[in-house]
């Protein structure tokens, strides 16, 4: 999270045509007249961009507020009640400003509902109060946001009032070219953070960086950055310091290239720093479930749909083959959860 004191846009580095699009875009929907819906994988500066857009448009003047799914957050009054009182508290918190509800997917049926009507402008109506001003409603989603609609997670109908405004963040991995510009501009704040010079970076360090695939995105790379700061006491970073800090599988190496236990690795490098912080339980089964649910879907696809012949394929019980889809729920599957989504990214 950045101080208060510092300006988001001059984090949002778009080097890149792939940012460049999205600067684009966040110039056009700062205007603050519809709500806004910024998709990508966890660590892709989401919230970033959502306060880049506030301090762009019309609301910059009133407060920025960021709430989890449940409408709580550090500058929402506490108090009791459900989900659609926590979400007109938020609302009245946010007025006049702009309103971020992170991980929109997560929103229950009646949060849903009542931020559908304030976006509809029936704010008055659902917190019981007149004249109040409305908040530039933003909300971010995982890539996963259109399954949940097709599931019914989402509703339709809130989908649609931000649909026509939909910036998608690219992951680090296809924006490289901002990599030498991110890794400078965190590397100078953590050192004014610790009151020290900015330490410069070799170009060999900064190649060593530049060939990492970045699975947890920008948010790995201030952890790297970070982590440079911290250890690094001379002027200048060597890419040696860099290698002691980058995680194992630090080449970006052809897909067919990597064993299948080093995939297995990068992966879960990226769903480890996702959900730092978060509940995660089953993280065994979940994994399983991950490798299980594709090896059944390509050699169900290859028999032609044949358990029998799959159970044979895969040297299991034709019984115990459709108990795990059953219990993978392949025939319809149900909304994830944090961690559930973390393992779906390709981050």
């Amino acid at each position: 999270m950045l101080r208060a004191n510092l300006r988001a846009k001059d984090f949002l580095v778009a080097e890149s045509p792939a940012m460049r699009a999205v600067a684009d875009q966040v110039k056009s929907y700062a205007d603050g007249a519809a709500p806004v819906l910024i998709c990508g994988e966890h660590g892709t500066g989401r919230e970033l961009v959502a306060r880049v857009l506030h301090q762009h448009g019309p609301q910059r003047g009133g407060r920025f507020i960021a709430v989890r799914p449940s409408f709580e957050g550090a500058d929402v009054p506490a108090g009791g009640g459900d989900d659609c009182d926590r979400a007109t508290r938020a609302l009245d918190a946010a007025s006049g400003g702009t309103l971020l509800v992170k991980d929109v997917s997560d929103l229950s049926s009646p949060a849903q509902r009542t931020l559908r009507r304030a976006i509809r402008g029936e704010a008055s109506e659902v917190a019981g109060q007149k004249g109040r001003q409305t908040a530039h409603v933003i909300a971010t989603a995982d890539l996963d946001l259109d399954r949940a609609v097709e599931a019914r997670i989402v509703s339709r109908e809130l989908y649609e009032l931000f649909a026509a405004r939909r910036i998608e963040v690219p992951p680090l991995r296809d924006r490289i070219e901002d990599v030498p510009v991110l890794v400078e501009r965190w590397i100078a704040h953590y050192a004014a953070e610790i009151g020290r010079a900015r330490p410069t970076v070799a170009s060999r360090a900064h190649a060593r960086l530049w060939a990492y695939p970045w699975p947890g995105n920008v948010g790995e790379l201030k952890s790297i950055a970070r982590r440079l700061v911290v250890r690094v006491t001379r002027t200048r970073i060597e890419a040696g310091d860099v290698d002691e800090v980058l995680p194992v599988v630090a080449a970006r190496v052809p897909l067919e290239d990597l064993a299948f236990e080093d995939m297995v690795k990068a992966k879960l490098v990226g769903l480890l720093a996702r959900i730092d912080g978060y509940p995660a339980r089953d993280l065994y089964d979940k994994v399983l479930a991950r490798v299980e649910r594709p090896l059944f879907d390509l050699v169900l696809a290859h028999t032609g749909g044949n358990q029998l012949k799959a159970a044979e394929i895969l040297g299991l019980n034709r019984n115990t083959l459709r108990k795990k889809l059953a219990d993978l729920g392949m025939e319809q599957r149900r909304g994830a959860s944090r961690t559930d989504r973390a393992l779906d990214n390709s981050d």
